[in-house]
């Protein structure tokens, strides 16, 4: 039966091959995006169809069924899909895992004990311009110290390449792997300091300005000023050096695209079908589906031009602290559309059907998360990411007054219906509005410009550095191998016949990575948290990462590798 099954499996996926090849020499007759509304619809198609060239470029998925090499007396297995274990901070998808990497203790009633002896609890991600000064001079310094570390610049390339994260752009993929890296991004912030959440920008706020590149976001005591050339010369990040060697981030503020408006949001909760909001951004040929200028890939993209320099490219965005703010929101958005629009189950099962007219098969539901293996694209799904590690608060509203509880904000009562805005920056326009509204931050509105008010000319004032809850702790590299066998079938050259399981599954054998111990060791853990894990019966659990990453916790000492998997009773019958 199961060689029955194998073959199956083996026709089904060179036909599947045999598809994809066809597939991939389609190309649209004319100019795909010659339709683009805006000369940064046009833009951003452009870009996406780059990205979705470079993706189908590279091996997709395995052509066949991955299968672990076979044992001495036991049948062959289809390779497991799931992490067993949470081998690095970055896998926890709930705050007792996280528990032990930010060197807190589980009490008995389950709840996650700091060192500072407050509790661990799940990250409130508000509005940037919503923080207290406590809470921004915090998110700056870890920040900050993040970028020291090195660590921002390994999250900045990660989302960089097409060859390593095909499934970050271009199709239904790209809601599910940004909150994954965004998920990513808050677990290094909060190893520095516990307390912190990753802040979302609402740039429908600076949209109601006149002029949006005049928004306070663009001063010191935010996100900072650039010079002449766009260069950030002020501001905590003023001496980020990008991963490219730049010495300043650069951006070009409000020269193309927009920030989000308010549209741009009710179009994603009006939608009714999957495919609108998780949607095929860069379809072919044959396609049922077409490219939806209002789709959310999309109207993000506007805010990306809209920030221009580093932001206004895939490849280097990851550079600006921004980017972080702005997918945020764009998460935001999703769960918006997740709680309104969908049940519970719905959240987690509902997902476009795979198509490769319709976009690489990296965008599949089952195509694993690159690099976040052995995450697949279905499980950005999840429910537990918003029900164990972070929520949202609610937007600013008026409700908190003419200020919408923020010194960076006030109540626009002079277009429409009362909303939140961005103040105005000193020199921006703060024309038409005729309600007495202060728009202007640190200023007055003077014939319609922002003119420094004579108390405020000299500064904005910045707070002495913050000391962090806890110290930096270095992220693990998730360098392990998943089976306690891997060394072995390494020896006998299954890492260049058996390419598609062992480079997956076998990572440290077949040298895809640098582990930080010694994996010749035959009794030794591999992993701080091996006692842990065997005191809560992950050894029965999860035998086969055990039994290669915390053979001593395990007990299992007593016999060798090369022993449990026959290599030396194959050795041996050689002789």
């Amino acid at each position: 039966m199961q060689l029955i099954t194998a073959l199956l499996l083996f026709v089904m996926s060179m036909a599947f091959a045999q598809r994809t090849r066809r597939v991939l020499n389609v190309r649209w007759p004319d100019n795909p995006c010659g339709d683009a509304p805006t000369e940064s619809a046009r833009i951003i198609c452009e870009q996406l169809r780059k990205w979705d060239e470079g993706a189908r470029s590279r091996p997709p998925v395995p052509e066949i069924a991955t299968f672990m090499p076979g044992l001495a007396g036991r049948p062959r297995m289809i390779a497991a899909e799931l992490a067993p274990i949470a081998s690095s901070p970055y896998q926890c998808m709930d705050l007792l895992c996280l528990c032990t990497y930010l060197r807190g203790k589980v009490q008995a009633n389950r709840v996650c004990t700091l060192p500072n002896g407050y509790p661990l609890t799940k990250a409130i991600r508000k509005e940037y311009r919503m923080l207290s000064e406590d809470e921004r001079q915090r998110f700056h310094s870890a920040l900050v110290q993040l970028k020291r570390s090195g660590e921002f610049d390994k999250l900045a390339l990660i989302h960089a390449q097409f060859s390593i994260s095909g499934g970050a752009h271009s199709g239904p993929a790209f809601l599910p792997w940004h909150r994954e890296f965004m998920k990513r991004m808050e677990i290094a912030l909060r190893q520095i300091d516990p307390t912190l959440s990753l802040p979302y920008w609402d740039s429908t706020m600076d949209s109601r300005l006149p002029v949006p590149k005049d928004s306070v976001m663009w001063t010191d005591g935010l996100m900072g000023t650039t010079d002449a050339n766009g260069s950030v010369i002020g501001g905590a990040f003023a001496d980020f050096v990008t991963f490219q060697n730049h010495p300043h981030i650069t951006r070009k503020v409000g020269v193309q695209g927009m920030p989000f408006r308010e549209s741009d949001i009710d179009y994603v909760m009006a939608q009714d079908k999957i495919e609108k909001v998780l949607a095929f951004t860069a379809p072919r040929q044959g396609c049922q589906f077409k490219a939806e200028y209002d789709a959310l890939e999309y109207t993000h993209g506007n805010v990306h031009i809209f920030v221009g320099g580093d932001m206004f490219d895939p490849y280097t965005s990851g550079n600006d602290p921004v980017f972080y703010l702005l997918h945020s929101f764009v998460d935001y958005i999703w769960e918006m559309y997740r709680q309104r629009k969908q049940s519970r189950y719905d959240r987690e099962s509902m997902y476009p059907a795979d198509n490769q007219l319709c976009s690489s098969a990296l965008h599949f539901g089952s195509a694993p998360m690159r690099p976040f293996e052995p995450k697949r694209s279905v499980d950005g799904l999840s429910n537990k990411y918003t029900d164990n590690l972070y929520e949202y608060a609610p937007r600013p509203t008026c409700n908190s007054g003419p200020t919408c509880g923020s010194k960076y904000l006030f109540c626009d009562y002079s277009h429409g219906a009362p909303r939140c805005a961005s103040m105005a920056r000193i020199g921006g326009d703060c024309s038409g509005f005729v309600h007495g509204e202060s728009v202007c931050f640190n200023g007055r509105c003077v014939n319609g410009r922002c003119v420094a008010a004579k108390s405020q000319i000299s500064v904005i004032q910045h707070l002495p550095p913050v000391s962090t809850q806890a110290p930096i702790m270095p992220v693990q590299v998730n360098c392990y191998n998943e089976n306690e066998c891997c060394s072995i079938w390494a020896r006998v050259g299954e890492c260049e016949r058996n390419v598609p399981y062992m480079s997956e599954w076998c990572k440290v054998s077949c040298k895809k990575c640098r582990p930080n111990f010694n994996p010749a060791l035959e009794c030794a853990d591999f992993h701080r948290n091996c006692p842990m894990w065997a005191q809560k019966h992950e050894c029965i659990r999860n035998r086969l990462w055990m039994a290669e990453n915390c053979r001593k916790s395990c007990a299992l000492c007593g016999a060798t590798r090369a022993q449990l998997c026959g290599f030396e009773q194959r050795t041996a019958s050689k002789k």
